[in-house]
């Protein structure tokens, strides 16, 4: 049972920037037919951060085809319109995912139009200044040169590296990684998340302790994921902290680290506590991994709270 959308524990909201998606998942070899499902940033975040108590808003495209059960189910969990976000004569972006394997696949199917600063305007300006951004592209739809700019518009500002980092193969649209970027757009990000080969399309290095001093220099706080293992804190290169998550069985990791970074974003804007932030994130995205789809969002704020003592939490 999901605690009750609406409520916040924050005086302003958490902004989720990215395409929401319509994904078609293959979980097992010989499956007939994909499982269609709702994805996106903005979906498993707003979904997370709804259930968890948080007051989340959402900057998106999606396509005149979009499905209107989704867009009816986010307005339902959420309170957010997607109507708005349509953009015309676009599609829906949309992934083929296949789990199958040993190694995760991902094709590009469809791509929508890309995020714009205008797109950004009703949060600027006359509204609060506080507020905490959250940068989620999937598929590049959020350029360099906008992540350098929108990100000085924000007290506190949270990257997810993977639409910055991925390329596509011109024929068949299958997710590669690009090797080395300009680090210098991420001078106004506070708390950048990325995995191992995301770290070194960043930078260009596979040594990963170059990669950390080189992406040190722009980023104040690095969050390194290991998919279900160890996420490890650095703070200004040196390592902080890092959290082993605790067994829970694992139906659909789809989403899971949209969820880690959004809870952490919430908890580490209303605490300012990097600790707590990150029991809270781990804890939030282990207990999303035993469920299927959009669902697995759907949290109980008094579950991930108690659970997070079971996080293995490791200083220095």
């Amino acid at each position: 049972m999901s605690d009750a959308p609406g409520t916040t524990g924050l005086e302003f909201g958490i902004i989720i920037a990215g395409h929401v998606v319509v994904d078609e998942i293959i979980d097992s070899a010989g499956q007939p037919v994909p499982r269609r499902a709702l994805g996106g940033a903005p979906s498993y975040s707003s979904f997370a951060l709804s259930s968890l108590g948080y007051r989340p808003e959402i900057v998106t495209h999606v396509g005149e085809d979009f499905p209107e059960v989704y867009s009816r189910l986010i307005e339902e969990r959420t309170r957010l319109s997607i109507r708005k976000w349509i953009a015309p004569g676009f599609k829906t972006t949309s992934y083929r995912i296949d789990r199958s394997g040993a190694r995760r696949r991902l094709w590009l199917v469809s791509r929508c139009r890309e995020l714009s600063f205008e797109d950004f305007r009703a949060y600027l300006g006359d509204a609060p200044a506080a507020r905490s951004l959250v940068l989620n592209p999937v598929a590049g739809e959020i350029s360099l040169s906008l992540l350098e700019r929108i990100s000085k518009e924000f007290e506190l500002v949270f990257v997810d590296s993977q639409g910055f980092v991925r390329r596509f193969d011109k024929k068949t649209g299958e997710v590669g990684m690009r090797s080395g970027l300009d680090i210098s757009a991420l001078a106004g990000v506070d708390v950048l998340k990325a995995d191992l080969e995301e770290l070194e399309a960043w930078s260009g290095t596979a040594s990963k302790e170059s990669a950390i001093r080189q992406l040190s220099r722009f980023v104040n706080t690095l969050l390194l994921t290991s998919g279900p293992s160890m996420v490890e804190v650095y703070e200004h290169g040196k390592l902080e902290m890092k959290a082993a998550p605790f067994r829970v069985n694992v139906a659909d990791t789809t989403g899971a680290g949209d969820i880690m970074l959004s809870s952490f974003a919430a908890r580490f804007s209303e605490t300012k506590d990097l600790k707590e932030a990150l029991l809270f994130a781990v804890t939030a995205s282990t207990l999303a991994v035993r469920n299927y789809g959009i669902e697995k969002a759907i949290l109980s704020k008094v579950e991930v709270e108690a659970e997070s003592a079971a996080v293995k939490l490791d200083l220095g």
